[in-house]
Formats: C-alpha cells, structure tokens, sequence
C-alpha cells in the first residue's frame, strides 16, 4: 500500500545543539545589519518573546518569523531588506556554525529506503527557521532530496500537535499515513489520534527498523 510517511526534522532529521540565545541575537543583528546595540536589543526582545510566548502555548499558532523581524525593524526606525533579515536570521540561529547542526544519518537513510520504496516522503517541522532558509539547511547538510513537500511553521500558521498541521502536511490519496518522530507529545500522540499510524525515534540513538517493519521496505 502507497504511504505518505512525515519525518519530524529536529531532533529526528536533524540534531541541534542549544540554540543560541538573544544575547546572541543581538550581537548578530549589530554585525549583520549594522544595528545601534540598542535597536538591535529591542528587536531581538520583540521577535524572541513572541516567538517564545507562541511556542510555549500548544494552542497557540505560530507567528511567521520573517514578518516578526520585519515588523520590529521598522518599528524601531531601522527597516532592512529582505536578503539582509534573512541572512542576520541564519546567522543568529548558528546555521553557520558546522557544530550548530547534524544530519542523522541512520533517519536520513530512512528517507532514500522509504522513497525508494515507492513511498511519498514529507517533513513536518516546529522551527524558527522559514521555508527558504530550512530547505537551505537541508540541502547543506546534504539531507536526502527526496522529499515532496515540507511545512515549516515559521512560515506562520498552526504548529504542532495542532491536528491542522497534520491534515495540511498529510492530504493526498494515500492508503495510509505515517509519523515519525522524536516527540510523543508533539509528534506521534497527535498523528495517532488522527488514525496515522506512528515510529518513534530516540534522538540519542536512532533506530528506524520499526517503520522498515511497518512499511515491510
């Protein structure tokens, strides 16, 4: 049977080290933007505490990043073009750093078998990171490019365990669909309750032979 099989990118895909904090932030709005410390501190307090409020209310949707930024950079009297945000973004969130960020191989092999398969690969992920920005990542760190579509809630919109997240990212004529991720709360208890069938992956030690089970791949 044709699947569609979501794989969650961080912490399944994708291993983080902390994320940078907005001292951090701060520092990179100054150097990338040309930023009085000042405006650039609240800036970062602006988009950072509403990014986090959000984030932290599972109900709650989540704001698009890039119009948080854009927003409080006029605000402050200090608007930037768009190339500019986006590259103070990416620096901010340590996606420069080759420490910052890690493809898990064993999950990353999982999407070529799965597609390989015949099977429709997809990811789902809770990030701060926009679509142009998560499919820059990706393709840096050399994730499989077998994917056919990815819904990354900086973009703004329902996040995860929101059921609207999973019916966007799943709707298709497939005979059955799949989640796999790390988080039971976030991930799968939301898939499952929606009839998907679901895989858990330890992020400390990966193992994807139970969905090779399950899709018999």
């Amino acid at each position: 049977m044709a699947a569609v099989v979501v794989f969650d990118c961080f912490d399944t895909l994708i291993t983080s080290a902390p994320l940078p904090g907005p001292d951090v932030w701060t520092a990179t709005l100054v150097r990338t933007l040309d930023l009085d410390p000042s405006d650039a501190g609240a800036v970062v307090r602006s988009v950072f505490g509403t990014l986090y409020a959000a984030m932290s209310d599972r109900s709650a949707p989540q704001p698009a990043t890039m119009d948080l930024l854009d927003a409080a950079l006029r605000e402050h009297g200090v608007p930037r073009e768009t190339a500019e945000q986006e590259r103070a973004l990416w620096r901010a969130l340590g996606c420069e750093d080759p420490r910052q960020y890690r493809l898990c191989e064993p999950v990353a092999e999982a999407l070529r078998r799965v597609a390989d398969a015949g099977h429709t690969v997809r990811l789902l992920s809770n990030c701060y990171l926009p679509s142009p920005l998560m499919r820059r990542l990706l393709e840096r760190l050399r994730a499989p490019e077998v994917w056919d579509r990815g819904v990354f809630t900086a973009d703004g919109g329902p996040k995860k365990p929101d059921p609207r997240v999973f019916q966007d990212i799943g709707d298709g004529a497939f005979d059955r669909r799949v989640m796999v991720g790390d988080s039971p709360e976030l991930d799968l208890a939301p898939a499952a309750a929606l009839g998907w069938d679901t895989v858990r992956i330890d992020p400390a030690s990966p193992d994807p032979r139970p969905l090779y089970a399950l899709l018999r791949c």
